[in-house]
């Protein structure tokens, strides 16, 4: 067997909570309380049906020692059932040093992890200094000690958040699995963790992600270019929400920027963002279906007033306030109220 199948996760965060859900109904609240154990377990799931020889921790598992003995706690049972597979545990060296009493292999600052396979097909994992001259099959390093000159394979990793490959200035490409779980809407799209194939025969190193995320933040937009109300801006998002919810298998928490021009009568109070999300969360809320507006933004291009008539005056109007708007990062049924108010006073005139 020439190949070394290896699961690479970062920072695990298992501490941590998941922010940007204050007005989230119970259901969501449920679930991004158990979203990090979830999916950390799910790594673990990975590693187990994929066949891994070994799971490499790159980052911390809590950022915070008070929450460390419960955290110890719940990893020991999802760890000793990885070992009952024959699957070893890897854990770089953290603050807390309770964590690494769970881990096969510990690999301080300045350490290689080195893994050779044996003649039976058994792992051996071992760590030793940057600057030892130990032969392996693979070798798995932080990036500020570089790939190593005595491994068939190398692997340089560099905790992060999120997943990312880079270059190191020796042109080695340095790999960052990411957390299995976003924390909040600052930390949008996919989150998961990487399965690695090193290939012994040609020294490729060849990672694939995994999706281990049940709860995800996402920006999207609808952008259009013919007059639309404010019911047509709730239809739409509802609409796209159920075409997300279809498509995907975890729960996405969507922050909506709606650009498009819009048609604007006399109840200004039906465009204030509050009033247009209340009306698309009830429209979504008979049964889960995977999708959850955190926030509706309009940016209006142009907008029509039904009831009072077009001219110069009333379009450089228009043109002033949505400067002003942009300007103030006022929410835009502020501008229609003074919109409508100007454009009487200037009929008016």
């Amino acid at each position: 067997m020439n190949k070394i199948r290896f699961v690479h996760t970062d920072h695990l965060r298992l501490a941590g909570s998941i922010a940007g859900l204050a007005s989230a109904p119970d259901w969501l609240r449920r679930l991004s309380r158990d979203a990090t154990r979830g999916a950390v377990s799910r790594v673990i799931q990975i590693a187990a049906t994929r066949n891994a020889d070994f799971v490499f921790i790159g980052g911390s598992c809590t950022e915070s020692d008070t929450f460390s003995s419960s955290v110890l706690q719940w990893l020991k049972e999802p760890i000793d059932t990885l070992r009952q597979q024959g699957i070893q545990v890897v854990m770089a060296a953290s603050p807390f040093s309770d964590m690494e009493k769970i881990a096969d292999v510990v690999l301080h600052p300045g350490e290689r992890l080195h893994a050779t396979r044996a003649a039976n097909g058994q792992m051996k994992l071992s760590s030793h200094s940057s600057d030892s001259h130990t032969i392996s099959d693979l070798a798995i390093s932080p990036a500020q000690t570089g790939a190593s000159a005595h491994a068939t394979c190398n692997y340089v990793y560099r905790p992060q958040t999120r997943h990312t490959i880079e270059r190191s200035p020796k042109h080695h490409p340095v790999y960052s699995a990411g957390s299995p779980q976003s924390h909040g809407p600052h930390e949008t799209g996919e989150f998961g963790c990487l399965v690695v194939d090193a290939d012994q025969n040609t020294g490729q190193v060849n990672p694939e992600m995994e999706n281990t995320d049940p709860l995800r933040f996402e920006t999207r937009r609808i952008t259009q270019e013919s007059v639309i109300s404010h019911q047509d801006i709730c239809d739409a998002v509802v609409k796209e929400s159920r075409t997300l919810a279809r498509q995907q298998r975890h729960t996405t928490i969507v922050d909506w920027h709606i650009e498009c021009p819009i048609e604007c009568n006399d109840k200004l109070e039906s465009w204030q963002q509050e009033n247009i999300l209340d009306s698309v969360r009830l429209s979504l809320q008979e049964g889960h279906l995977g999708a959850w507006p955190r926030r509706i933004v309009v940016s209006p291009s142009s907008v029509r007033l039904a009831t009072i008539e077009e001219s110069e005056k009333t379009c450089e109007l228009t043109k002033l306030l949505f400067e002003e708007q942009k300007k103030s990062r006022q929410e835009s049924h502020a501008v229609f109220a003074d919109l409508v108010t100007g454009a009487r006073l200037l009929r008016a005139a």
